[in-house]
């Protein structure tokens, strides 16, 4: 197949199974010489060889698993009850389509095209950028993978009957562990056999064994993988990206078949259209949205580095989008289901004891004959006894309730809804229900460890490729760079699975990620926005895919897109300067939460961690400054296809302003 950027005499060609051939002009001595500059370009940029995807199936599969992680399955249905229910959807879905498709779409298209040393390209004083990603995603990745570590730990203790967290375990023949009586069973399980987690941050009690394992399963895998050739990752996250999905549709129909369901997709989309108006709602929907299509990490550059440059940007874009949506709200549905069988069961057992309960201490005399629950509590226990104890007068309800559990279905929907806690104790706790328990478990965790493994491989690949692209001599030695990368990030996984690992682990997330994200993405789009030119950079394009680009992208990326990205920005830093840095601790003895402040160290080690993080950006603007007062503006956003110099014979110098595209 054969593209031609312009109907010109002259005009560049190029070819999907050549490389890009030089137009030539004609000189002063009659003879066709090529555009002065370019073969400098062109000297050791390694495009050309450039390995490519086999298909464009396996291209949009690894975005799709880089993108569809582990916060689809649990941050985004906790943001989606917490932020008004339905009412949530409506700021997400707006800004998802207006803030995240655009710079989906900008950083598919530059990663497409560009390839190498992409930000430099742009403009020297954005190289920093690129360093800046591969920081990023060097930080998530050491902690990203402790969640699949975990997954790798319930996984390995499903294969069992009954499963391990549904039920206490034995400090003699007859009594329960004394933690676990104090707590329930999955939510001992988690932090005392999974985490055997510290009282605070303060005391690390050494490492945890089974932990350190599994982080060292997961590190070789990933580093197994990442050595593969890029063929071979295609093939397999065909694979490991597909299963997923199926199995969230098998989790769909299984949890709509079961008792209670209904009551937690209620709760989800019960919509409180008052939650619209709050800040808060709006600045979360927007941090989500940058988790969720993975803006800022480098890694929706990198993999874009490998598909053909005639490949439609702007459709795989869209794509990617719709995927990130239908995975989030498909697991939305399943775990408010999940949730709402796991509540019905519990209000079932809890409502059954104490109806046997209050009839004992009636015909103890303890309790007037007031106090006997109605006849249909047998029958319909889950709403029954809530709606007959909230009847009774004052007096008589304090009093029952000194000697019984308040059955509330409500409280019990939202018991450990939000972070780590609502896969590995909620859900893992509803799965605990079911018949045959140990299929469904190994199905559930191999799930979320492939889901993992996918995002983890796309996040190590955008730490070596620009390390490679960026110093030619570490190309032909990828064994070397990747076992570098992996034994630096598993020592600095083992500090998560210390004891306090898991208060750490949030110092991480709180820090690093959140705000950094918007900052890197923010000079991105300045970069090719204001920098280069929003209208010279869809021009471009739109002669690569073969279709006009509409005119609402150039005011997406030059207003809408940067105040939205500067918004976030500014909110996110104000609310990690003003808000109180705390944590929420494990009393393994009360089997009780109580929230504690971060000590000093812990806040400086998280502010010096997002300022280096972003270092690299300052350094590269003010080595360029230092150059120069006046960094000279690539001809073309394309310099390794020369030929786009003919589409741009009216674009003005770009030394002396903008494009007139």
């Amino acid at each position: 197949m054969t593209l031609c950027l312009v109907k010109t005499p002259g005009a560049f060609c190029w070819s999907r199974d050549s490389s890009p051939s030089r137009p030539s002009e004609a000189g002063p001595s009659g003879r066709m010489e090529s555009e002065p500059g370019t073969s400098e370009l062109l000297e050791g940029d390694g495009t050309d060889n450039r390995e490519t995807w086999n298909n464009r199936v396996q291209y949009i599969m690894a975005q799709v698993g880089c993108c569809v992680g582990l916060g689809a399955i649990w941050r985004f249905p906790s943001l989606c009850h917490k932020n008004g229910g339905g009412a949530f959807l409506f700021p997400y879905m707006l800004l998802l389509f207006t803030l995240g498709f655009p710079l989906v779409f900008l950083e598919m298209a530059l990663g497409q095209n560009l390839r190498v040393n992409v930000w430099t390209k742009i403009h020297p004083k954005m190289w920093g950028v690129g360093l800046a990603c591969s920081m990023v995603c060097f930080l998530t990745i050491v902690y990203y993978n402790v969640f699949i570590a975990w997954g790798i730990f319930y996984l390995s203790n499903s294969f069992q009957y009954p499963l391990p967290w549904s039920r206490c375990p034995e400090a003699n023949s007859s009594m329960p562990s004394p933690g676990c009586a104090c707590t329930r069973p999955a939510t001992y399980f988690w932090f005392c056999r999974t985490l055997e987690i510290s009282s605070s941050i303060k005391e690390s009690q050494g490492f945890v064994p089974s932990l350190g394992l599994c982080i060292l399963v997961v590190w070789l895998t990933v580093t197994l993988l990442s050595i593969q050739g890029l063929k071979c990752q295609g093939k397999i996250l065909c694979f490991s990206v597909t299963v997923p999905f199926v199995i969230l549709l098998c989790f769909l129909v299984r949890s709509f078949l079961l008792e209670g369901s209904v009551y937690g997709l209620r709760h989800l989309m019960f919509t409180r259209f008052s939650a619209m108006a709050s800040p808060k709602v709006w600045h979360e929907a927007g941090t989500q949205v940058f988790f969720n299509l993975g803006l800022g990490f480098g890694t929706l550059v990198v993999l874009s580095s490998y598909t053909s440059r005639d490949s439609n940007s702007a459709q795989d874009a869209f794509i990617l989008v719709f995927a990130s949506l239908t995975a989030c709200l498909l697991a939305t549905q399943v775990v408010f289901s999940m949730l709402g069988f796991r509540a019905s069961v519990t209000i079932r057992q809890c409502s059954i004891q104490n109806t046997a309960k209050l009839e004992q201490l009636i015909k103890m005399g303890k309790l007037p004959p007031e106090a006997s629950p109605p006849p249909e509590m047998q029958s319909k226990p889950i709403k029954t006894f809530t709606i007959w104890l909230y009847k009774l007068e004052t007096p008589l309800r304090n009093k029952i309730l000194e000697h019984v559990t308040d059955c509330n279905l409500d409280k019990e929907l939202i018991y450990n809804k939000e972070g780590p806690a609502l896969i590995f104790v909620a859900f893992a706790e509803a799965i605990a229900h079911f018949s045959s328990t140990p299929i469904w478990s190994v199905v559930f965790f191999l799930m979320i460890v492939s889901l993992g493994l996918t995002t983890s491989l796309a996040l190590m690949r955008a730490i070596r490729v620009p390390l490679q692209d960026t110093f030619p001599c570490l190309r032909s030695s990828s064994w070397t760079v990747t076992m570098s990368i992996s034994c630096l990030g598993f020592l600095v996984s083992l500090l998560f699975t210390q004891r306090s690992g898991f208060y750490l682990l949030t110092i991480f997330d709180d820090f690093v990620v959140s705000v950094i994200l918007f900052v890197v993405v923010l000079f991105e789009n300045v970069s090719v926005a204001w920098f280069y030119g929003a209208k010279r950079f869809l021009n471009e394009i739109q002669d690569i895919i073969g279709f006009r680009v509409s005119l609402m992208h150039d005011y997406l990326m030059r207003f809408f897109t940067l105040l939205g990205i500067a918004i976030l920005t500014v909110c996110s830093m104000v609310e990690l300067v003003v808000k109180d840095h705390t944590y929420q601790s494990w009393d393994k003895y009360t089997g009780t939460k109580a929230q504690l402040f971060y000590p000093t160290w812990a806040i400086v080690l998280g502010f010096s961690l997002a300022f280096v993080t972003f270092l690299p950006i300052l350094v590269g603007m003010f080595k360029c400054l230092k150059k120069s007062s006046v960094s000279p503006m690539p001809k073309s956003l394309y310099p390794e296809l020369p030929g786009m110099s003919s589409i741009h014979e009216s674009v003005q110098d770009p030394q002396a302003g903008p494009s007139k595209i």
